[in-house]
């Protein structure tokens, strides 16, 4: 089967079991028909490989100078920025960058992979409503895509409310090139969450990492609670997906901490490290990514201090009923909040 099928193969059977998990009785779940909202899509990296000269890239900073000036100091700014470069410097360097061979076959895999980009903007825009009925000043009416040379995946462009999407850090995670990388800054686990049906989780995540703003955490359970809610504002934004992709688990990882919920919490119990303010300790072992959870050994599920925290928000919230969104962002007394919720696995 061509690398394409099984691409796509794989994606539509992720969208059906997220479709399993949605039941009917999430309370989460809302008729979005009441919100009209359709959702742009801008397709930098189209509007950038089809320059023909450096013309053609002045004309492009022209028509988009916000996100042009964005791509050029930020995202792909050690390809095109050189000392004392002036804007004529960069234009040209941006094109000498995308007449490189191998970025042309990158721009091809990416269209390859994403060709009209619509079932993410389907996602994106059922996301977008789900954001303006919780937060009715954050309307989000457009995408932009672009390719980022493997540095950046996903953001949230508060200022411009828009998503920003790096499509070369999606392509599956069986593209060749990701193989080709060093390992030390794309890990393999890493690298198998580099798939097309993360697109909308992440973007969903870089907006939760912005409402939910950071909290000073004096232990581990406050900031367990801190990460606990970012991923309850995931469960209203992505009623119908699996608690999986909320937490960019991959496959087995959440059934692992689900079995081995009681243990772990004995475990933390016992070590007393629940309000341990060895932050250095328990941020490094509880709630970084990483390729599993270093106390628990290999086969276990990553970051379940943010897990836990996740539980813990979830019973807090179903216990107190009359309680928004935004009502549990504001309150910072985490401690209070896991005494309330009575979680107890």
């Amino acid at each position: 089967m061509p690398k394409k099928l099984i691409l796509l193969h794989k994606v539509l059977i992720i969208c059906f079991l997220a479709t399993l998990t949605s039941c009917k009785d999430n309370v989460h779940v809302k008729d979005l028909s009441n919100i009209e909202l359709d959702i742009s899509v801008t397709r930098f990296e189209q509007a950038l490989f089809e320059c023909n000269s450096v013309d053609d890239v002045n004309q492009l900073a022209t028509q988009y100078p916000k996100f042009y000036t964005t791509y050029t100091q930020s995202i792909v700014a050690p390809n095109v920025q050189t000392p004392d470069g002036n804007a004529e410097d960069v234009a040209v360097n941006l094109y000498k960058y995308i007449a490189d061979k191998d970025m042309y076959r990158l721009y091809e895999k990416t269209q390859e992979v994403f060709g009209d980009f619509e079932e993410q903007k389907k996602g994106l825009n059922n996301l977008a409503k789900y954001i303006q009925s919780y937060f009715p000043a954050e309307k989000i009416e457009n995408t932009t895509t672009f390719i980022s040379t493997l540095r950046y995946g996903s953001a949230y462009d508060a200022a411009d409310k828009q998503f920003l999407v790096g499509l070369d850090l999606y392509l599956g995670s069986d593209f060749e090139v990701y193989s080709l990388i060093d390992p030390q800054n794309f890990p393999v686990y890493r690298v198998k969450k580099f798939e097309p049906y993360r697109v909308v989780p992440n973007c969903a995540q870089t907006f939760a990492n912005y409402i939910v703003k950071e909290h000073p955490s004096s232990n581990f359970m406050e900031q367990a609670i801190y990460e606990g809610k970012k991923l309850y504002l995931m469960d209203l934004l992505l009623p119908e997906y699996h608690d999986s992709l909320k937490i960019n688990y991959l496959a087995g990882q959440l059934e692992w901490a689900q079995e081995k919920e009681s243990d772990m919490w004995t475990y933390l119990i016992e070590k007393e490290i629940l309000f341990s303010t060895d932050k250095n300790e328990y941020q490094k072992h509880y709630f970084n990514d990483a390729p599993f959870t270093t106390p628990f050994q290999n086969g276990s599920s990553p970051r379940v201090g943010a897990w836990f925290g996740w539980q813990i928000v979830r019973e807090y919230m179903d216990k107190n009923p009359n309680l928004t969104i935004q009502d549990l962002i504001a309150d910072k007394n985490h401690q209070a909040i896991f005494q309330k919720s009575g979680y107890r696995p």
